[in-house]
């Protein structure tokens, strides 16, 4: 009896075991790269793994920010969403809500502008036909 229950034991470990390393990609991990404004597709931002988002126009360099992820921004906060924010080299912070990075590899950035509500939608390829 005692070995089918520690057998019972181990078989109930063992999802739990495997089921950790399906866990997906953190966001900071998911938004490195090249986000091309699915409006204008001169406009881009290319996160980097060190922290640093850099705002492209027609491939002319405009500014760079700092970024970080987390699950508070400004007066928002929320346990269950994420939220992006940028901070130039003045101190001036730029929140915005994260919708989506890249779910289901569709290759779409969606954020919401925080202090306007507006909603920004980028691709990870230039030649994506969003249709939207």
């Amino acid at each position: 009896m005692k070995k089918l229950f520690l057998i019972l034991l181990f078989l109930l470990q063992i999802p739990t075991v495997f089921g950790q390393n399906q866990v997906e990609d953190p966001s900071t991990k998911k938004i490195i790269g090249t986000w091309y404004a699915d409006a204008n597709r001169n406009a881009k931002w290319v996160f980097t793994s060190d922290g640093k988002l850099y705002n492209y126009d027609k491939d002319i360099f405009k500014v760079m920010f700092r970024y970080t992820i987390s699950h508070s921004c400004q007066n928002n906060s929320d346990d269950n969403s994420e939220f992006l924010t940028l901070r130039d080299k003045d101190g001036n912070e730029f929140c915005f809500k994260i919708n989506a990075i890249n779910e289901n590899k569709t290759g779409v950035l969606s954020l919401i502008k925080m202090d306007t509500m507006q909603p920004l939608l980028f691709v990870n390829n230039v030649n994506v036909k969003r249709g939207m």
